[in-house]
């Protein structure tokens, strides 16, 4: 059965390097490896520009834009109660105007405009879960996520609901078991000093010096 690695950490401790090396060397000892690295369009678990529908929405949404119809199925993911469809893949949209906006506006994750309830999110979230858990291509020895169990999902809990650390917990605690018997190992790179590395992770990635505000929310995270 494939065994599923989960590599967490803040912003720019590594992550994604560990990674890629992991994966290197498992497939050196002749193992199959499937890696999914931050911002990776096909990540079966994790979201990026990504919109929530109901299923009204979402019928009238293939209603409206019927010349768009089959890229809207191409792009939807199907659970519990909705549908999800990613608009972008990385900096790539996927649809034209009007459609791209209205699919902005209904964004699940990243700064919502609507947010759906916390209890809801995490509903949705295991729905996608036990989709992945069912369908794992079992060819794959090992399945390797950059940041998908805790990075990206709490910081979306911490900046959209505001959560309390009991409720980020229960949201884990749901999303393991959402995997059934699965083995999986849980890596958490650590970093004793949270601004330096911010302030390091910036600079390599050309982007503005972090703010004590966001320095704050990352060492509360």
């Amino acid at each position: 059965m494939t065994e599923l690695i989960f590599i967490e950490g803040v912003s720019g401790v590594g992550k994604s390097t560990m990674v890629s090396k992991i994966a290197k060397d498992l497939e050196e000892q002749g193992y199959k490896i499937k890696a999914y690295l931050e911002f990776d369009f096909a990540n079966p678990i994790d979201f990026y520009s990504t919109a929530w529908l109901t299923e009204a929405e979402y019928e009238a949404l293939c209603f409206r834009h019927i010349s768009e119809r089959s890229a809207i199925w191409r792009y939807t993911i199907c659970v519990k109660n909705g549908k999800l469809i990613k608009y972008y893949n990385q900096d790539k949209p996927l649809f034209q105007e009007p459609l791209l906006s209205e699919l902005k506006e209904k964004e699940f994750c990243y700064k919502p405009e609507h947010p759906v309830s916390f209890a809801e999110y995490t509903s949705i979230y295991e729905s996608v879960w036990k989709v992945f858990a069912a369908g794992v291509d079992e060819a794959y020895d090992f399945i390797l996520f950059d940041g998908s169990l805790l990075h990206h999902p709490i910081n979306d809990m911490m900046r959209n609901y505001h959560i309390a650390g009991e409720q980020a917990v229960s949201h884990i605690v749901t999303l393991l078991h959402a995997l059934g018997n699965r083995k999986r190992y849980i890596f958490y790179l650590r970093t004793e000093d949270v601004a330096s590395q911010l302030k390091k992770a910036h600079v390599n990635r050309k982007q503005h010096e972090p703010t004590e505000k966001e320095i704050d929310f990352w060492e509360k995270r």
